[in-house]
């Protein structure tokens, strides 16, 4: 059964009432004065102490934690000690040592990018800043730290084959070269390109026993040039003195 709001709607007498609502501004220079509760409440919540300000107070007490805790002890790890060991002979053993700043890809990505560094004969490997500065203290390899400052990622090969890691990292957008390692010299992005467009030494090799090679036989054929043009004049005055005799034997037959 319908309510009696219900009935009254749906009677065919019903007429719908229209009542005009005035929507006020809120009066903030002087609001209303709350209610006793609300009065009450605001009254108790109310802070005893007032808030002090940063810049009344000496610089030494600015800072909200204690000197004592910002000094944090980082115990030593085994494990980390290791890796860091690991690295230090790879820097210390590799011939070519690229650094690069890694920009976050998925997993199979990483795994196609790992991929490719391999049957390159290359070794990609990324550790961590802490290893690294537990590595590289100390050594001749200390100012590379600072390129580590972020996401990084180290490639090591054995070779120098600064042409084929330009020619890889074509390919991985993810990977921004910062700089190389080239048997023991640190090079920077453009130096590291300009030595991967130069040429191989066997091919500089061939090249310099190429221009030898034509410079002697310059020597010789300018040498030998007069030689051979005095036995080609001395074959055709030969040749000459043959047929004069031919002609005059017979001449000396008829007398």
């Amino acid at each position: 059964m319908f309510n009696c709001s219900t009935k009254a709607i749906c009677s065919r007498g019903f007429t719908p009432n229209i009542i005009s609502v005035r929507y006020r501004r809120i009066n903030v220079q002087k609001p209303r004065k709350p209610n006793h509760y609300r009065a009450v409440i605001e009254e108790i919540a109310k802070p005893k102490y007032p808030f002090v300000q940063p810049y009344t107070l000496p610089w030494s007490e600015r800072c909200p934690k204690p000197l004592v805790n910002t000094t944090k002890t980082v115990e030593e790890n085994p494990y980390e000690k290791i890796l860091a060991q690991e690295a230090k002979d790879l820097f210390e053993k590799s011939a070519m040592v690229a650094i690069f700043h890694k920009n976050p890809i998925k997993g199979e990505m990483e795994f196609k990018t790992m991929k490719n560094f391999k049957m390159a004969g290359m070794e990609y490997i990324i550790y961590g800043k802490s290893t690294l500065k537990l590595a590289l203290a100390k050594t001749n390899y200390e100012a590379v730290l600072k390129l580590f400052e972020s996401h990084s990622s180290i490639v090591f090969s054995s070779t120098p084959q600064v042409p084929k890691l330009l020619k890889l990292i074509k390919k991985m957008p993810n990977l921004v070269l910062l700089a190389c390692i080239v048997d023991g010299k640190l090079l920077s992005k453009n130096q590291t390109i300009e030595y991967g467009s130069l040429i191989n030494i066997d091919n500089a090799r061939a090249r310099l026993i190429s221009v030898i090679s034509q410079t002697n036989n310059r020597c010789l054929h300018t040498i030998g040039q007069t030689q051979l043009t005095m036995v080609r004049y001395l074959e055709q005055y030969g040749q000459s003195t043959a047929e004069l005799n031919k002609e005059n034997k017979p001449t000396e037959e008829s007398d």
